[in-house]
């Protein structure tokens, strides 16, 4: 019988220190059993499916892996029809996949779009052939030249009254679409963003359907010159080919266009929408998408590294947490060092928190949509900011946690077989797309601007996560506000945190308010130089409300009358308040400056708070393996070999070198070519 490795013994020892169950917190991860008999369900359904092994991924080359993408695009449709998924099981397949695939705007952009500007008729139309998938989409904004300036997109929709038709146009090099996901070798059809354009006037961006390549053998139609823009960064979204088109006055039928909320008559009379954001909807879903992915990401890079630091042991370096006692004369486990733990394990609670986060906000975008449909405007404006500010932050810290996960591996870090390299890979450019998050910041910046001059005209008209704003029509009773912490434990009462989020976010608001209106307006050609400021609010306002999502999940959880679904044990409630507090805590004390320039906290305070932090992080550590356990990723998904759930890293990760294609040769490839000549350039040596 084979010997039980030290690394099996360490991670079996670290989960008998778990004292909350498991199962529990899971439910309350995933709202309740229900969904997480779904979604493992879902993933085993592809882990079973042979196309979707990830052995020989570190090897494909970008044309190689297209092809797979395009393979696994086909099987996962399949599988959708098959078992007549839903939207939010087809989210657990992409999940289980980890990876891009050229179909995936299809169902997460082409389908929503069309869905929510599209008339009735266009969706009666469109929509049964998309989702039987005899057409596949994607969505072309993006251009050469352009990205995240809508209004200057150079692409045009000229109406042809004539012949009834729009002439797509890109009137420049620049204006060709550009990054477009599934563009370069799987789409059939894009929803093209264009300026549209009536007798010389333009209207501005607008939506349009655009047959791309042919039904019957998919050649690009005559005027769209289309193909792949090449491998990305990283070595990421290498089974994706994002793609580029070029339109030379190609026409396609004025129906489609997109006409739910903008119509354009047979005549060519131009219907302007009733809101000219009612198109935010669609941007708004896949940014609240994101936030749950981030949770995802963030979740599976901290279970990565927390088994791992638990089995590996270095140095002999003594700590107040060790297993000395019954591991005498082994080495320390990594993760009893208290700079890991304090590196480690806010990365743990800001996982919950985004868990939490991503529930909200994804309840907003329904409650958004159903709104618009009856005509109702009154969230959008607080939706989409908050959309936008959570998007920047939520992709921002998982991207910075991913490789602060990889850094705490040490060495082994930088093997692919972490399964870190390709995860990091996959969310770096989720800080890019669908909103660069530095500009981005100006959504949640422009939208309490206004939010500060209603508090000053009519207060009781300011949103519900913005009503800080109020905090400072005082000026001269908020200048002097202190933080109320007098004791450490003080820094444990929700209430305290919220106040002291809501102090900041108030001054940081106020400030810029005041420095916009000194420099003549939101609309003043200075607008830019308060970017900086943009981005400090936004992030603050992040912050806030992903504190306060966390302390309501809490409470929800708690109270009786809560749905089944949402509630949690006594035990597991008590280790979630612990991590909320270290969220919130170690959130201020990264941001400390902030707090301190208005000498909101005194030099005291900011002591107490460092050390709420670090009694906050000892506290974590006997439950660490098991929250990250809770997180439910099994190892198929985690795809790595120093993470997997039986802690046997070392014997993993030698396995995994051995099926290196360089090892299949006793004598390296090359070896007479190169190596030989070098070696023996000088005559023969006997040594």
């Amino acid at each position: 019988m084979a010997q039980t490795s030290q690394n099996k013994k360490d991670l079996a020892q670290a989960r008998t220190k778990t004292n909350f169950d498991i199962t529990d917190m899971t439910n309350y991860l995933y709202g309740g059993p229900a969904n997480v008999e779904q979604r493992r369900y879902i993933i085993d359904l592809i882990a079973r499916e042979p196309i979707f092994n990830k052995d020989d991924w570190p090897w494909l080359n970008h044309t190689d892996a297209v092809k797979r993408g395009i393979a696994m695009s086909a099987r996962l449709a399949e599988i959708k029809m098959e078992h007549e998924l839903n939207d939010l099981d087809f989210a657990t397949m992409v999940e289980a996949i980890d990876d891009t695939l050229p179909i995936l705007l299809h169902n997460g952009a082409f389908i929503p779009v069309i869905n929510s500007q599209g008339s009735d008729e266009q969706i009666e139309k469109w929509i049964p052939l998309a989702e039987k998938y005899q057409i596949i989409g994607c969505y072309a904004q993006t251009e050469l030249g352009h990205g995240s300036n809508l209004s200057q997109l150079e692409t045009t929709a000229t109406f042809v009254q004539e012949t009834d038709e729009w002439e797509i146009n890109s009137t420049t090099f620049t204006a060709a679409k550009w990054w477009i996901g599934g563009l370069g070798a799987i789409c059939t059809h894009a929803v093209v963003q264009a300026k549209l354009i009536i007798a010389g006037k333009d209207y501005g961006a607008h939506v349009f359907v655009v047959p791309i390549r042919s039904l019957d053998n998919h050649k690009p139609f005559p005027g769209i010159q289309v193909g792949d823009i090449g491998p990305k960064a990283y070595g990421g979204f290498n089974k994706m080919e994002n793609g580029f088109a070029r339109f030379n006055k190609y026409r396609i039928p004025r129906e489609n266009m997109l006409m739910r909320f903008s119509k354009v008559s047979r005549d060519g009379v131009y219907t302007k929408p009733p809101h000219a954001k009612l198109s935010y909807g669609s941007m708004v879903l896949l940014r609240s998408v994101l936030i749950r992915q981030m949770a995802l990401y963030l979740s599976r890079a901290t279970t990565i590294s927390t088994r791992y630091l638990t089995v590996r042991r270095q140095f002999n370096n003594p700590t107040k947490r060790n297993d000395a006692d019954i591991n005498p004369g082994l080495e320390t486990q990594v993760i009893n060092y208290p700079m890991v733990q304090n590196r480690l394990f806010p990365m743990i609670a800001q996982s919950y928190a985004l868990f939490a986060a991503g529930s909200v906000m994804m309840e907003m975008y329904i409650g958004l949509m159903t709104g618009l449909s009856s005509g109702n405007i009154d969230t959008l404006a607080e939706v989409h900011a908050t959309s936008s500010a959570l998007k920047s932050y939520c992709t921002t810290i998982a991207a910075a946690g991913a490789e602060e996960c990889r850094k705490l591996m040490g060495g082994h870090g930088y093997s692919y077989f972490t399964g870190l390299a390709h995860m990091f890979a996959s969310i770096v450019p989720s800080n890019t797309y669908e909103g660069d998050n530095y500009v981005l910041t100006q959504q949640m910046a422009r939208y309490l601007l206004k939010e500060v001059k209603t508090a000053r005209i009519t207060p009781y008209k300011v949103t519900p996560y913005s009503k800080y704003v109020l905090l400072a029509l005082n000026r001269d009773s908020f200048t002097h506000s202190r933080c109320s912490v007098t004791r450490i434990e003080d820094w444990l009462n929700p209430d305290v945190q919220l106040a002291v989020f809501e102090h900041r976010c108030a001054r940081l608001a106020t400030e810029l308010s005041d420095a916009v209106d000194a420099a003549g307006g939101m609309e003043s050609t200075t607008w830019s130089d308060h970017n900086i400021e943009c981005y400090r609010i936004s992030h603050a306002h992040a912050q806030y409300v992903m504190v306060l999502w966390f302390i309501q999940s809490i409470r929800d959880a708690r109270n009786p009358e809560t749905e089944e679904e949402r509630r949690a044990s006594p035990e597991a409630i008590a280790i979630l308040e612990r991590l909320s507090n270290l969220h919130a805590l170690h959130t201020i004390q990264t941001n400390l400056a902030d707090f301190t320039e208005d000498a909101y906290f005194s030099p005291a305070q900011c002591q107490s708070l460092r050390s709420q932090v670090k009694t906050l992080v000892a506290s974590i550590a006997d439950q660490a393996v098991g929250l990250v356990d809770a997180f439910d990723h099994p190892d198929f998904l985690l795809a790595s070999a120093l993470g997997a759930s039986d802690g046997d890293a070392y014997q993993r990760l030698w396995d995994k070198a051995q099926t290196e294609p360089l090892n299949r040769r006793e004598v390296c490839d090359g070896y007479e070519e190169y190596i030989r000549p070098l070696l023996k350039k000088h005559g023969e040596l006997k040594l």
